[in-house]
């Protein structure tokens, strides 16, 4: 009993320890950022509702602009602006507690916790670095040759496991266990771009497989709720794998190679002997039939989520498992899933209070489409879609989106599907890391600074505005999807 009390302590003297570093190195663009961010919040909230909207909209777009300014600014950690979220949409709107606190209640929040776990037994059975020392046998002896190895990797398993942070929580503790062994210390350089190889190399190319990915699954299903649409999964890829897809695998290692620059120790020079265990061949096994539940998703109807908390509970089951339960008390932080909750409730206060459909209806206004112009409204819809994902993240952005998209069709003159199959690329234009959920579950994981983790997403916002975009609009004339 008492062994759990004093890691508690531990981890609360962390904590603490934490806000204190923060408080330090909390720079003067982020504490403007953030103070600005609140100001304007506090102006919204005594600001009366545009005519033909909720009575409420107006304090819920306050709570959205305040949590938005601190999650982009870093200013406090981002497991703490959820806790702030809920704590003021429950008093300060009349969204309800089943709205705030409906993230709890999504299968991404426990796909979340389940994964936590299992990324635990895959570090404390050591079953990462027995398979780093295979994967060492196989990639390049370089810095660079390793970033292309994990982005070709993680661009595999987009093919064959249905959820980022299915693949971030199974890759990331393997490479970080293969940074270890090429001598990469915590907090150096080529640690951080080895974990961000890993959770980029998960997400961007993802998005151009209609599965891989949470955003693609709500984008499909509302296509087919709102306007009777069925894509295929050959349609989908064909449409975004040759430019969003392939742009990824490239740009990755490139911007991870100069942003986070770093080299190969001697120790990478030497193969450790990789040692395996019975815990580890059990936990083989769990991972073995997780993936091969995930892959057969379609023929079971089981989400996901529920395959990753099956597979938890296994992992801590007593004797059989591969981590004591004791493991949930002080070894694990539960800040990814406090964060994925709040973001989720967010989104859902947002959809419920018709903001972001007002904020896109005006943004369409104030930068009007004109038929016959395809590719600066090409450029139009991009951005506006990027925007609605400030406020509603990328998961939530497609329930939005897609409800303008008949407006947006006969305003460009484009058929429907084109619209619609617009979001992907407007979904790698986020501009934030709080916008991918699962890239804080990478940061949390690889022990990323939120510095660094923000550096990678601008990069790659950067990356498909002045790249993606230009070549998906080529891509999609020279097969005719403009009309």
């Amino acid at each position: 009993m008492h062994k759990p009390i004093a890691q508690c302590r531990i981890d609360i003297r962390s904590c603490a320890t934490q806000f204190a570093a923060m408080d330090k190195k909390i720079g003067v663009l982020p504490a403007a950022v953030a103070m600005a961010g609140i100001i304007c919040g506090v102006f919204l909230w005594f600001q009366p509702a545009p005519a033909g909207t909720l009575p409420d909209m107006m304090k819920i777009a306050a709570v959205v602009v305040i949590a938005v300014s601190l999650w982009a600014s870093g200013i406090v950690p981002e497991y703490f602006t959820a806790i702030i979220i809920f704590f003021l949409a429950v008093v300060l709107t009349d969204a309800g507690a089943k709205t705030v606190f409906s993230g709890f209640h999504s299968a991404a929040v426990w796909m979340i916790f389940g994964g936590l776990i299992i990324g635990a037994a895959v570090q404390e059975t050591g079953f990462g670095h027995t398979l780093a020392s295979g994967l060492l046998r196989i990639f390049p002896r370089s810095y660079f040759g390793i970033l292309c190895g994990i982005t070709v990797v993680g661009t595999v398993l987009c093919f064959i496991i249905p959820s980022n942070t299915g693949r971030i929580v199974i890759m990331m503790p393997i490479f970080m266990a293969l940074a270890d062994q090429v001598g990469f210390e915590p907090g150096s350089r080529g640690r951080a771009g080895m974990g961000l190889a890993v959770a980029a190399g998960s997400v961007y190319p993802s998005l151009a497989v209609l599965p891989a990915a949470v955003p693609n699954l709500g984008w499909l299903g509302a296509t087919e709720s709102i306007h009777r649409i069925k894509f295929t999964y050959a349609e989908y890829l064909i449409a975004n794998f040759p430019v969003i897809g392939i742009v990824s695998m490239i740009t990755i290692p490139i911007i991870c190679r100069f942003l986070f620059p770093g080299r190969i120790g001697d120790a990478g020079n030497a193969v450790q002997p990789a040692r395996s265990s019975a815990e580890q061949t059990r936990l083989v096994i769990v991972l073995t039939a997780a993936i091969g539940l995930w892959l057969t998703d379609f023929a079971h109807g089981v989400s996901p989520a529920w395959v990753a908390l099956g597979a938890a509970v296994i992992c801590m089951l007593p004797r059989v498992g591969m981590v004591p339960s004791s493991i949930m008390i002080g070894k694990i932080s539960y800040a990814p899933w406090f964060f994925v909750a709040g973001v989720i409730g967010m989104g859902a206060m947002v959809a419920k209070a018709g903001l972001g459909t007002y904020i896109s209806r005006f943004l369409f206004d104030t930068v009007p489409l004109n038929a016959g112009q395809d590719f600066l409204n090409f450029a139009i819809v991009g951005g506006v879609g990027s925007a609605m994902a400030l406020l509603t993240t990328v998961p939530g952005q497609p329930a939005i989106m897609t409800t303008l998209a008949a407006d947006i069709a006969v305003a460009t003159g484009w058929p429907l599907k084109t619209v619609l199959l617009t979001q992907p690329l407007s979904w790698a234009m986020a501009m934030f890391a709080y916008q991918f959920p699962p890239f804080i579950l990478a940061a949390h994981l690889g022990g990323i600074s939120a510095g660094h983790l923000a550096r990678l997403v601008l990069a790659m916002c950067a990356t498909a505005w002045i790249v993606m975009m230009p070549l998906l609009y080529v891509w999609w004339q020279a097969i005719g999807y403009f009309g």
